[in-house]
């Protein structure tokens, strides 16, 4: 029977091994990564809710994404403060692009409390647009699919959520925000998370 110091470094070889960076077969092209470097830095938000497809009331929030070191994930933190009848609200994201799915996925959790949404998206790039796709538990033995898309126009971004009708899959508009990225002058501001 092996020592403990034999076995504890052996485990420790295997550890470093293990932690060693993993190169992928095929390197995934810079361009891939565009849509995270167009989102990063603070935007403010002005945020629209439907209920039975028409507008019902509005916010205003700021949203700070931050890209990771690498530049192959971004992390998305959105806040929208306390209103009259609304308590504070926070999400936050992680989404890049998943070298192993080949494809964008995209985690999110937010101050809903509700289940953990993980969507799959494709960047068409022709019309500078990410489109994103999810199905989720809503409690009640039902698999709900969303759809959203992305839109980038420069400094503005237009962020559209819809669910799809569980009988007849008609797109129901739930959220529409309208993203304006602050100068990095001003990002610095946002540390507060408070709109601009």
């Amino acid at each position: 029977m092996p020592s403990w110091p034999a076995a504890l470094a052996a485990g420790a070889a295997a550890f470093s091994l293990l932690a060693m960076p993993v190169r992928a077969a095929n390197p995934v092209p810079d361009s891939v990564y565009e849509p995270l470097r167009m989102e990063a830095g603070t935007w403010d938000a002005e945020v629209t809710f439907f209920e039975n497809g028409q507008p019902s009331g509005s916010a205003k929030g700021v949203q700070v994404n931050t890209l990771l070191v690498n530049g192959h994930w971004i992390v998305n933190d959105f806040r929208i403060p306390a209103m009259a009848k609304l308590p504070a609200y926070q999400g936050i994201g992680t989404w890049g692009w998943d070298p192993v799915a080949k494809h964008y996925v995209n985690t999110w959790v937010d101050t809903n409390d509700r289940s953990v949404r993980i969507d799959h998206g494709y960047w068409h790039a022709p019309e500078q647009t990410m489109i994103w796709s999810s199905k989720v538990n809503d409690g009640e033995g039902h698999s709900v699919d969303y759809r959203a898309t992305e839109e980038f126009k420069g400094d503005t971004r237009i962020f559209s959520f819809f669910q799809l009708g569980i009988v007849k899959p008609n797109a129901h508009p739930l959220v529409r925000i309208v993203f304006t990225k602050r100068p990095a002058t001003q990002a610095g501001a946002a540390s507060g998370l408070t709109p601009g």
